[in-house]
C-alpha cells in the first residue's frame, strides 16, 4: 500500500485474534494502529505495554475521540452489536471476525447499514485468501460435484489453549459457528449454496465441563442447491487439528487439506499432489481489506457481510437441527 496516505485503524478486542490483527496492521506499510480497545483497565495496560498504542476500555468513547478510517472487531460475536452500529453510523469501514454475529436478524441489520452507508465491509474468512482455495477453484471449475466431505477438528477441550468463551454457546454460538463455519464457507464457495442440513451432537468426551457447554462430537449431512450431498465431521476434543474440504465427481476427487497446506486426488487418470508454502492468511486478508478501504474498491474483499450471512445461515440451520432432530432448511438471505 504505497498511495502516500496513512490509513488509521482501531482494533476492538485484544484476545487471540485482536492481538493478531493489531500485530498484522502494524506490519502493513501505510497503516497506523490509532487505538486498541480492551475489556478492562488491566488489559488496557497490557495493550499499552505490548502494542504501544493508545488504549481504551470503552469502544464508543474511543470512536468519538479517535479519528480512524477503519474499525476491526475481534470481540465475541454476540457482544458487538452496539459497537458495529456506532462505527457504521460514523461511516467507518468495518472488518468483523467470523461469525458475523449469532443470529440472522442482526446479520441482516449489519448488511443493511453497510449498504446504506456504502461501507467497505469484510468478515474474517481467511481460507478464502488461501492459494489452496484459488487452485481448487481452478481445478474444479465446470466439473460436476456429486459429494462433499468437510472436516473440522480442534483440541480446544484437551489443551484449553483458547479463551473459555470459545466453548460457551452463549458467547461463541457453539462449535458449528465458532470453527466448522470455515470449511462450510469454502464448500459454499466451491460448490454453491447449501439448502438443507441435518445434525447430531454429543458431549461424549466432556459430558460435564461446567460452563463450557459446547458439544465435543458432531456429525452433519447437508444438501446443496445443485443436488450434491455432503457430510461433515466435527470435534473440539481431538489432538490433531484438521480443516478439510473434499470434493468428488464422476471421474475425479480433490482433497483440500488446509492444515497440511496440500491438494491431493486425481482428475481422470491424472494424479494430483501439490504442496503449498505456509502463508499468514490473516495478514493477507487484512492487507486486502485495507487496500479495499484505501482504494475504495469493495470488490477486492472475498467475504463481505452479505456473503458471510449466507454462510451463517447454513451453520444456524445445523444448530437448529441439533435441537430439533430434523432436517432443517437453510433460511434464504
Amino acid at each position: 500500500m504505497n498511495s502516500g496516505k496513512t490509513l488509521k485503524v482501531a482494533v476492538i478486542g485484544f484476545g487471540t485474534m485482536g492481538r493478531k490483527h493489531t500485530e498484522n496492521c502494524s506490519r502493513i506499510e501505510g497503516v497506523e494502529v490509532a487505538a486498541v480497545v480492551g475489556v478492562d483497565e488491566v488489559e488496557a495496560e497490557t495493550i499499552k505495554a505490548e502494542a504501544r498504542v493508545p488504549a481504551y476500555t470503552d469502544a464508543v468513547k474511543m470512536l468519538a475521540e479517535v479519528p480512524v478510517d477503519a474499525v476491526i472487531l475481534a470481540t465475541p460475536p454476540g457482544l458487538r452489536r452496539e459497537t458495529v452500529m456506532a462505527a457504521a453510523n460514523m461511516s467507518k469501514s468495518l472488518f468483523l471476525e467470523k461469525p458475523i454475529t449469532l443470529n440472522l436478524p442482526t446479520a441482516k441489520e449489519y448488511c443493511d447499514i453497510a449498504k446504506k452507508q456504502s461501507l467497505v465491509n469484510a468478515v474474517g474468512f481467511q481460507l478464502r485468501y488461501s492459494p489452496l482455495t484459488e487452485q481448487a477453484k481452478q481445478l474444479t471449475k465446470g466439473r460436476t460435484v456429486t459429494h462433499v466431505r468437510t472436516t473440522c477438528t480442534t483440541s480446544y477441550y484437551l489443551k484449553r489453549d483458547v479463551p473459555d468463551w470459545f466453548l460457551q454457546r452463549k458467547h461463541s454460538g457453539g462449535p458449528l459457528l465458532e470453527q466448522a463455519i470455515h470449511p462450510f464457507d469454502i464448500a459454499r464457495l466451491l460448490v454453491g449454496d447449501i439448502t438443507h442440513v441435518f445434525a447430531r451432537a454429543e458431549r461424549l468426551l466432556f459430558p460435564d465441563a461446567g460452563e463450557l457447554d459446547s458439544e465435543d462430537t458432531i456429525v452433519l449431512a447437508y444438501r446443496f442447491a445443485s443436488g450434491a450431498l455432503g457430510t461433515h465431521t466435527d470435534s473440539c476434543a481431538m489432538t490433531e487439528f484438521n480443516w478439510e474440504v473434499e470434493l468428488f465427481g464422476p471421474d475425479w476427487r480433490l482433497l483440500v487439506d488446509y492444515a497440511r497446506k496440500r491438494l491431493s486426488g486425481h482428475i481422470g487418470e491424472e494424479k494430483i499432489r501439490q504442496d503449498f508454502p505456509d502463508i499468514d492468511l490473516h495478514l493477507l486478508e487484512m492487507q486486502t481489506f485495507l487496500e479495499a478501504v484505501l482504494s475504495h474498491k469493495p470488490e477486492l474483499v472475498r467475504s463481505d457481510f452479505a456473503d458471510a450471512t449466507k454462510t451463517l445461515a447454513v451453520v444456524l440451520a445445523g444448530d437448529r437441527s441439533i435441537k430439533t432432530g430434523a432436517w432443517e432448511a437453510v433460511e434464504e438471505v
